[in-house]
């Protein structure tokens, strides 16, 4: 009867998880076509600085400044800081500039106490940024030509002042695949793109692919020097700006945004290291109940009836298929393949796995070693910024 129970429970947990998610999921656009938004021609486009943070991707970097500067918008500057690189980024970023006079080099040999070098590369690009819109990117991301002004011309449409999105990811793997879109499905529970930009938002989305802020909320709230020790600073940019009284939204790039995330499940294992436990809010207890539970409740709901001989095997079977469809109409316009939606048990677990890891090595550091830099766990969870739910902001 216990047993019974259990697996009964865990079933009725995923299904509310997964209507609550689809809900959630559903209300996620795709940015639109430019023609779609073009009520009247804009005549003089907005300025625009487009902040890269570069360590170490000299691999990655030239490629992704060639997109760049190949799209067609009108009036943009990339400000591009080589932060403390042993490799050519340094000499790539020179040789670019040197070529083409809308790319900026800054060059940073030192990182100051007290700061992520990724924040403190993104604040020393701000301060030397001109435009009258902050587009903040990493060195791997790939633009379509028409990208920059699909996007500006949303934020104009709506009156937005924050902009995040979704990059379309490209594939490394069944796990890697599995474990990313069980991921980026979860993430919608919490995630209400429908609530983006309202009083009513208790979890502003930020993407560290693409963050396109008005540049006077970003001169006026100076967001990296409050998010110099945030490790989610994608999310933690959203926040302020949030708290800050900025209308955001979040959508979903299609193929105007574009990046080859890791290499593979087991890069990806590494790469979330620093901050699959930062989500957690750095909280033993915390990060170990959302582990077990995406580790376990797949297994108790649909693997451990099919030990037994009851009707739990009917109940789980219904569970799954409901859970599945309920994520192939969520997800069906945002470029998900349709064949990883029934190994979300496995992607589930993959995800767990990774928090596991994440938490562990971190308790074992006494910190996250990012960069090459070292930073100790007193200091991360005291600065810390992103903590979801936050409170609701005061209207003004």
């Amino acid at each position: 009867m216990m047993a019974t129970c259990i697996i009964v429970f865990s079933q009725l947990v995923i299904l509310g998880v997964w209507l609550r998610t689809a809900r959630h999921a559903s209300a996620l656009q795709v940015l639109p076509c430019a023609k779609s938004l073009a009520i009247e021609p804009i005549k003089k486009w907005p300025r625009l600085s487009i902040l890269i943070p570069a360590l170490n991707e000299g691999t990655t970097l030239r490629a992704a400044l060639m997109t760049l500067l190949a799209v067609d918008y009108p009036d943009f500057e990339i400000i591009c800081v080589n932060d403390r690189s042993t490799d050519d980024t340094g000499s790539v970023i020179q040789e670019l500039a040197a070529q083409d006079n809308r790319i900026k080099a800054i060059n940073v040999s030192e990182l100051p106490n007290g700061w992520l070098g990724k924040v403190h590369a993104l604040d020393q690009a701000l301060i030397a940024s001109t435009g009258d819109f902050i587009l903040c990117t990493d060195a791997d991301v790939h633009f379509s030509k028409d990208a920059l002004k699909r996007s500006v011309m949303t934020m104009e449409h709506r009156r937005l002042d924050h902009l995040s999105l979704l990059p379309k990811i490209a594939s490394a793997g069944f796990l890697f695949d599995t474990a990313l879109a069980q991921a980026g499905w979860v993430l919608f529970y919490f995630i209400n793109p429908a609530k983006m930009g309202t009083d009513e938002c208790r979890a502003p989305m930020g993407v560290g692919a693409f963050n396109l802020v008005r540049a006077d909320l970003m001169r006026r709230i100076q967001p990296f020097k409050t998010l110099r020790m945030e490790v989610i600073d994608d999310i933690g940019l959203a926040i302020v700006c949030h708290q800050a009284q900025g209308k955001g939204a979040l959508m979903g790039a299609g193929t105007a945004v574009s990046l080859e995330y890791y290499a593979g499940y087991g890069e990806m294992l590494k790469g979330l290291e620093k901050n699959a436990f930062a989500l957690s809010r750095y909280s033993l207890v915390r990060a170990s109940a959302e582990n077990m539970f995406v580790i376990a409740a797949p297994l108790l709901a649909f693997v451990w009836p099919f030990f037994r001989s009851d009707w739990t095997i009917s109940s789980g079977v219904a569970v799954y298929l409901i859970s599945c469809l309920l994520e192939f109409r969520s997800l069906q316009n945002h470029g998900v393949n349709p064949a990883l939606i029934p190994a979300f048990p496995l992607g589930m677990m993959l995800c767990g796995i990774a928090g596991v890891r994440s938490m562990v090595q971190t308790l074992r550091r006494g910190g996250i070693n990012w960069r090459g830099t070292t930073y100790p766990l007193s200091d991360l969870r005291r600065m810390q910024i992103t903590k979801l739910p936050i409170p609701k902001r005061n209207v003004k």
